[in-house]
């Protein structure tokens, strides 16, 4: 215990020297705090701040011992409660920034029961969104002004706390009913929703254009977040050589085409074509971009990837966040159907997260991560992967994929995974060999896919500026 005491000493004066440093403010849950500090941190500082985080919950947990630390653990749902209340209720944009309020005032303007706000408000207060600055008396903190001006964030607060708080109360359901969990339309949200064998979670969104669109802010404050900028493929993999001889780039499920915009600010010389639903196609900007330069290297072109991909001989086929999206049987058939369109030597990338080892990475990030794999079963029985997993997923898929490996941009939060199609060096192989299988893969396969992709266009617009930074 005195070596973690010692340690969050030391790595917390080398973090306020680094601030100091580069001239940024020190952290604090006053309201005029800067609620995106962290992302301006120097490397250095970014270190010593995971460490900090590490050790001082590493401290916790032992102070408080195993037995009340799992006793108190059950109660995490009540955060999430007070959380919904105040997001659900407009809590924070009740009362300007700067100023406070009584909890009797805050009562008349919310239409809330006075005695349970009050309750409401001060739980949620002990996790420093909001503060009872006197009795009966309530100000802003940092993070509840964040609540209070930033809609992406309230949309990220109301599709965790609407949709996957429900949805994950479901699970205990989901698997004891159906315990291989492959099935897009039997998720802890189908049991939450009473959607159970009728229709998948992409297609409920897609009869509500308010949750849709929820979904698709909510996607885009995660995306605008620390790890996830879209500058971790374009500096972190080298498309030189493609740019070279002008290849061709094509992003399935790609949206509005926000990745390639980026990519071809960089390579002057590849070409891009953007797939989506045709009504996501049809609400992406025109232009593209205002760089014409950029524009005309870019093509949308409407397909659902469950389908088999129109654009032959394309140099790399790339998906970004989409595999996670579905378990395996899905993911093998989405590979699948890049086949027929594939030549020699065509790389297949995907970005995804990609699972490491217990205990390789930083507590912080392996916390986060094997949150969002959770989080995918709640919806979708889907989930996260493993570099192995991914291997194996491109060898169901076919023998002539050659896996190259994961690619982990410092500082991102997903991997570039790689394989390439060369049917030339598999051919004698493939014809003796039989097809790698994956427990369950040809059951699943067997059923029908329409609407397993059927995102409206909303909930995938998450191209904002926040993610292109």
């Amino acid at each position: 215990m005195a070596y973690l005491a010692q340690k969050i000493a030391t790595e917390t004066a080398a973090l306020e020297a680094c601030l100091k440093e580069a001239n940024l403010p020190l952290p604090s849950f006053d309201v005029d705090a800067d609620p995106d500090f962290a992302a301006k941190l120097p490397e250095a500082a970014r270190r010593s701040r995971q460490e900090i985080v590490h050790a001082t919950k590493e401290l916790r947990d032992l102070t408080i011992g195993p037995r009340e630390s799992v006793r108190w653990q059950v109660w995490g749902h009540l955060d999430v409660l007070a959380l919904q209340t105040v997001n659900a209720f407009g809590l924070a944009k009740l009362f300007p920034v700067g100023e406070t309020i009584t909890l009797a005032e805050l009562t008349a303007r919310s239409k809330l029961d006075a005695v349970n706000l009050a309750r409401l408000v001060r739980y949620a207060a002990t996790n420093n969104i909001f503060r009872e600055v006197s009795p009966g008396v309530i100000a802003h903190t940092a993070a509840s002004r964040c609540i209070a001006e930033d809609e992406d964030m309230q949309a990220w607060i109301g599709f965790n706390t609407e949709d996957i708080f429900p949805a994950s109360a479901h699970v205990l359901q989901a698997l004891r009913t159906y315990p291989e969990a492959v099935h897009l339309t039997q998720t802890g949200f189908n049991f939450a929703f009473n959607t159970v064998d009728q229709e998948p979670m992409f297609v409920t969104f897609g009869k509500d254009p308010v949750r849709a669109k929820r979904m698709g802010r909510a996607m885009a404050s995660l995306t605008g977040g620390e790890g996830y900028e879209v500058k971790h493929l374009v500096d972190g993999y080298d498309f030189a050589e493609l740019d070279g001889r002008e290849g061709t780039f094509v992003d399935v499920g790609g949206s509005h085409g926000f990745v390639c915009v980026d990519l071809a600010k960089k390579y002057k010389k590849m070409k891009f074509v953007v797939q989506d639903l045709p009504k996501t196609v049809e609400t992406a900007p025109s232009p593209i971009s205002e760089d014409g330069q950029v524009a005309e290297r870019i093509r949308l072109q409407a397909h659902d990837f469950f389908t088999e991909q129109p654009e032959i001989g394309a140099d790399v086929y790339f998906f970004r966040w989409i595999m996670h999206n579905y378990s395996t049987p899905y993911a093998i058939k989405l590979i699948k159907n890049l086949i027929p369109a594939l030549k020699p030597g065509a790389k297949v990338l995907i970005m995804d997260h990609c699972l490491t080892e217990p205990g390789t990475q930083n507590p912080w990030d392996e916390k986060q991560i094997r949150s969002m794999d959770l989080i995918m079963l709640c919806l979708l029985n889907a989930q996260e992967r493993t570099e192995q997993e991914f291997k194996d997923l491109f060898a169901a898929a076919d023998e002539g994929f050659v896996f190259k490996g994961v690619i982990r941009p410092p500082g991102a939060k997903m991997g570039i995974i790689e394989a390439v199609w060369k049917p030339e060096e598999e051919a004698k192989e493939a014809a003796v060999a039989a097809p790698v299988e994956v427990e369950g893969v040809k059951a699943v396969l067997a059923e029908e896919t329409e609407g397993a992709k059927v995102i409206p266009a909303e909930a995938e617009a998450v191209d904002n500026t926040a993610a292109k930074e």
